[in-house]
């Protein structure tokens, strides 16, 4: 076989090696066709994402032989080509790193598509470190594959970090700061987020900044340092929504008060969308200018909105029957005005 390929010229050779790609790209893309159709067939989408993962670099790599052996049939009449071939020889590790990369982001797709309780936040945090490491693996091991010093490039990365450390203070504190939101998880991704300077959903957590989606529709991009430094209040993962109201009778009703304060409780105790475990108080509490107030205090069972509004509203118009049964009324502002008699002067 040698002594056939020695016989050609380079660009019979190269012609050759050529088809031989070919036929192993179509080949290889049946093969993967067919497995793909077998993988289709089956509930677990795992290997559906690794398939696609590997495909393409499978394909590289046999173009990338192509394109290698191509090289070392012409070099002994172009000398470009022979420091070219010298080096070229470490791309396979290069299209290999590539498939890696590829199959740990097929993964992390999988997980985060797959309906479990795996935290999608902290799948992307492992996924990209994971990333991270491989590659500046690779390249360490690269670097010292072309004859440059691991400790010198050590060295110099960390006087170079110092200097890039005060340069860029406020995207490192960025960096680290979203680096703290992913494993301390104080929200995630679609959490309703609060604080004195912003309201909305979080949709994406980013390295440097995290995108929140005001409930007007707008995008804020908030800089994941500022986190640390102000409180933040997640609604979306309260366990109960909190009815906190004032009502004022007349004071011509001042009488009524305990049987209307009790009945009111017992109406909690016993309605289903009260949380009976939480904290529940009636109480008469205030003598105001116009009325004399009770406080309802209570803990709805469900945390949705809509429903909150529905649970209160009930219990709203069941304190106005329990009120009008009394024959009292609920107070508004008013004013009495005295008019002195002249005779009385």
């Amino acid at each position: 076989m040698n002594d056939f390929l020695q016989n050609m010229t380079p660009y019979q050779v190269a012609g050759i090696l050529f088809a031989i790609a070919l036929v192993a790209h179509v080949v290889l893309g049946f093969i993967l066709s067919q497995v793909i159709k077998h993988t289709g067939r089956t509930k677990n989408q795992l290997d559906d994402h690794l398939i696609k993962a590997i495909s393409a670099p499978l394909k590289v790599l046999i173009w990338f032989g192509w394109v290698y052996f191509s090289i070392v049939a012409f070099k002994n009449q172009i000398e470009a080509l022979i420091s070219v071939a010298e080096y070229i020889d470490i791309t396979p590790i290069f299209i290999i790193t590539w498939g890696v990369v590829r199959v740990i982001s097929g993964v992390e797709a999988y997980l985060i598509e797959k309906d479990n309780s795996v935290d999608n936040d902290s799948v992307r945090l492992f996924a990209r470190l994971i990333k991270i490491l491989i590659v500046t693996a690779i390249l360490l091991g690269v670097a010292q594959f072309l004859g440059f010093s691991i400790s010198s490039l050590l060295t110099f990365g960390g006087v170079g970090g110092i200097v890039m450390g005060f340069a860029a203070k406020d995207m490192l504190s960025n960096i680290f700061g979203g680096l703290m939101l992913q494993m301390d998880k104080p929200f995630s991704t679609g959490d309703w987020i609060r604080s004195s300077e912003f309201e909305g959903t979080v949709e994406k957590i980013g390295w440097r900044m995290t995108r929140i989606r005001t409930f007007s529709k707008n995008p804020v991009y908030i800089p994941n340092s500022i986190f640390s430094s102000i409180p933040i209040e997640t609604p979306s993962r309260m366990t109960n929504r909190r009815i906190n109201e004032v009502i004022g009778i007349r004071y011509d009703d001042l009488k009524k008060m305990p049987l209307i304060v009790t009945e009111v409780e017992n109406m909690l105790a016993a309605h289903k969308d009260i949380d009976q475990t939480q904290a529940l108080r009636v109480y008469f509490n205030y003598f105001n200018a116009s009325s004399i107030d009770f406080n309802l205090y209570a803990f709805t069972k469900t945390t949705s909105k809509d429903e909150y509004q529905k649970t209160k509203q009930d219990i709203l118009l069941k304190v106005a029957d329990i009120i009008d049964a009394h024959q009292a009324e609920i107070a508004f502002p008013t004013q009495t005005l005295h008019i002195q008699n002249s005779s009385e002067s």
